[in-house]
């Protein structure tokens, strides 16, 4: 239900933003987008983490669920609260109405029922969840005044530990004694495989930040993360490279977009890129490293809404 809420309202708030900014379009120039290039170039890499930028600090609540393809047992939704510390940086082309913006940050939240309002529904078992870990997020967007409207791709690694508060053999006694133990002891051995101790992951968000004033946002994003039971450093390093060939073809064809529509640019980069990380975090929902034969992860989809303060 979050996911098509979320779908519907990014829908509306970008048809509105391109006939918003398409009413003050200026002429574009004949420059070519040599400078961006090198920017794009320049920013690709994972680990340079050079802190430069605008300072920025994020507010992140958000309810989501946690799932496991392999578990009879149900968890039950939860709250989070998280923070982001980074930097963000803008640059204008063709015209101060069109964007391009790019963040770094690190972030450290809690995922647990006991951050959402509702009552835990009886047969769910409860957990805790810490985590920390760094991302980019990037895309195009529209400016006009002190007004921007800028949706966009992120992804990032993350290392999550998992605190089960109540265990299958616990939810199967009480509420549902027609379960086999075999069940209860099956979905254990998979629980105690991510239970108190930090498990590496990945991590991707689609959102959209509406800027009212220079220094302040709010921001509406889905994301959606996968916990690894154990880390195959080479498996994993193949499912990336899949991952970010598949995303280098569509910077290429997003480029030329934006040098031939600069006003789609920032509707193209939200649908495809975002497309992309959904369809490699389905697969990965039974393959941890998909195309490789792995083990099924831990997985959380969560909407957020926040706020960002940028100095």
């Amino acid at each position: 239900m979050f996911r098509k809420i979320f779908l519907y309202a990014s829908a509306v708030i970008l048809l509105t933003g391109i006939n918003l900014f398409a009413q003050n379009e200026q002429d574009s120039t004949d420059e070519k987008w040599h400078d961006r290039n090198w920017y794009d170039w320049e920013n690709y890499e994972w680990l340079g983490w050079e802190f430069h930028g605008q300072p920025f600090i994020e507010l992140n609540y958000g309810l989501g669920t946690t799932k496991h393809d392999k578990l009879l047992s149900k968890f039950t939704n939860g709250g989070m609260a998280e923070i982001k510390l980074g930097y963000a940086t803008q640059e204008s082309y063709y015209s101060e109405n069109i964007i391009e913006f790019r963040d770094k940050y690190s972030f450290v939240s809690k995922f647990s029922a006991d951050l959402k309002s509702s009552s835990v529904t009886i047969g769910e078992m409860k957990s805790d969840l810490w985590r920390f870990g760094f991302a980019k997020r990037s895309g195009y967007g529209y400016r006009i005044n002190s007004l921007s409207i800028l949706p966009y791709h992120g992804s990032g690694f993350v290392w999550s530990k998992l605190d089960m508060i109540d265990y299958p053999a616990k939810i199967y006694l009480i509420t549902t004694p027609q379960m086999n133990i075999e069940d209860a002891r099956s979905d254990t051995d998979i629980l105690n495989r991510f239970h108190d101790s930090f498990r590496f992951g990945t991590l991707s968000e689609g959102g959209i930040r509406i800027e009212v004033v220079s220094f302040a946002s709010v921001d509406f994003g889905y994301e959606a993360a996968v916990i690894f039971p154990l880390h195959l450093f080479w498996k994993h390093i193949g499912s990336f490279i899949i991952e970010e060939s598949a995303s280098g073809v569509l910077n290429h064809f997003i480029d030329e977009v934006a040098d031939s529509s600069p006003y789609a640019a920032p509707v193209v980069n939200f649908l495809l890129k975002n497309g992309l990380s959904y369809a490699f975090y389905s697969l990965r929902k039974a393959n941890m490293n998909w195309p490789f034969s792995t083990e099924t992860p831990l997985t959380y989809e969560t909407f957020k809404i926040g706020v960002t303060f940028t100095f």
